[in-house]
């Protein structure tokens, strides 16, 4: 058997995590490739990196139909790389861009059953979380419990870290606003991604969806949580393009349309889905404030993301009316 060197997975440098690639020979047989992730290095977007736990939730979600890579282990050994990794197969595929994917590339260039089986196969991954028993997931509460109140504190605190404290007011009047119109948790909590987008899932040519990515922010919440982190990325991403199709994509279903499916797929009525939204929008511009942060710590003052809005603004225009 013949190990490859590391080399980056990409050119595009994240604080998310670090991946590498390496390559396996074996006698006789075809050469496989495996991503090793690594916590970056001189701070990140989170304040801690759980390989480990990450790489519980990965085989959990396995066993239960979800298309996360496995196997996968764990290694927190640091004398390898100078850092705990995990290592994964890589999977091969289409992954849609955030910014571009309904105005240019692989996915806005598909034949119509392409996007529609992209669009439903992602959908259905929703719905399969559903169905994950959360009892034998204890890992995923968070320090402060589980559902929105717990989740309004943990974003609350996260914010206060990533930005050392300096919290915009606008992030302050939205977590008021959240606040007051939070909703009561429903009947049953579900297993939720965390960061619920096409951008975080591979498909193959078909549209099928063949990887489940990237589960730092995997945790117990409503089904309206990533349901609604989904429709309001896919809204930011037509702002930014100035898309004001819906849908889209011609082989996605409008928004009525697929709100009404989930429904019926989760076999209830959502719940208070626009104030999901805000909180979805809330979360992406904490994350973002973060980023800036590290970026003017690195002496990127003038670099573009720095001037990005923290929040759109439909949603500005909600926590202020």
């Amino acid at each position: 058997m013949d190990v490859g060197e590391l080399r980056p997975a990409n050119r595009a440098a994240g604080w998310s995590s670090v991946s590498l690639l390496f390559s396996v020979h074996g006698a006789g047989k075809d050469a496989r490739e495996y991503v090793v992730r690594i916590p970056p290095t001189g701070g990140g977007v989170y304040a801690e990196y759980d390989l480990a736990g990450q790489t519980r939730t990965q085989q959990f979600l396995h066993t239960h139909g979800i298309a996360t890579p496995s196997p996968i282990h764990y290694e927190p050994d640091t004398h390898w790389l100078d850092a705990p990794f995990l290592v994964m197969p890589r999977i091969v595929g289409h992954t849609p861009s955030d910014t571009s994917y309904a105005s240019r590339g692989w996915l806005h260039g598909a034949a119509i059953e392409v996007q529609r089986r992209v669009h439903d196969s992602f959908l259905d991954t929703l719905v399969a979380l559903q169905r994950v028993p959360v009892d034998q997931a204890p890992w995923l509460r968070r320090p402060q419990g589980v559902g929105n109140t717990a989740e309004l504190a943990w974003w609350r605190d996260y914010v206060e870290w990533a930005t050392d404290t300096q919290v915009p007011e606008l992030i302050v009047d939205a977590f008021a606003w959240l606040h007051r119109h939070r909703p009561e948790d429903p009947a049953e909590l579900a297993v939720c991604w965390g960061d619920a987008r096409l951008s975080n899932a591979i498909f193959d040519d078909s549209g099928a969806i063949v990887g489940a990515l990237d589960w730092e922010q995997a945790c117990l919440c409503p089904a309206e949580t990533d349901f609604a982190w989904w429709l309001a990325t896919r809204r930011q991403t037509m702002e930014v393009n100035g898309i004001t199709a819906d849908p889209e994509l011609p082989g996605f279903d409008t928004r009525q349309r697929v709100v009404a499916r989930f429904e019926e797929m989760i076999g209830r009525p959502l719940q208070a889905l626009w104030w999901y939204e805000i909180f979805a929008m809330v979360r992406m511009g904490c994350c973002i404030l973060r980023v800036q942060w590290l970026l003017r710590s690195i002496g990127q003052a003038g670099h573009g993301l720095t001037r990005a809005p923290v929040m759109p603004a439909w949603a500005v225009e909600a926590i202020r009316s």
